[in-house]
């Protein structure tokens, strides 16, 4: 009945990442003439200390791995791939 939310808690730099991916995310769907209230309403939403669902995490997950699979090869993704993970199990754990 009513969807099943979980508090979660970004660094400033956890943020940052997940800003960038969210508008990389965005223009890529722009450019293919699709649909991107998904990435709005998850982007409004976007703060240090937020309460997300499944469908939150969902496009969170796959705006980091869309920036990890466009970086350049020499490009190190450490960051990312640690906030990939920490969302990854939020989103099992719901």
């Amino acid at each position: 009945m009513f969807e099943k939310k979980k508090k979660i808690e970004l660094s400033n730099e956890e943020l940052r990442i997940m800003r960038y991916s969210l508008i990389d995310l965005k223009n890529d769907l722009l450019k293919e003439n699709k649909y991107t209230d998904p990435v709005d309403e998850v982007m409004t939403k976007l703060k240090n200390k937020m309460k997300v669902d499944k469908y939150d995490l969902g496009v969170m997950i796959n705006s980091l791995d869309k920036t990890i699979n466009n970086l350049p090869e020499n490009q190190n993704s450490f960051d990312i791939d640690e906030l990939l993970l920490k969302l990854f199990e939020i989103y099992q754990s719901l």
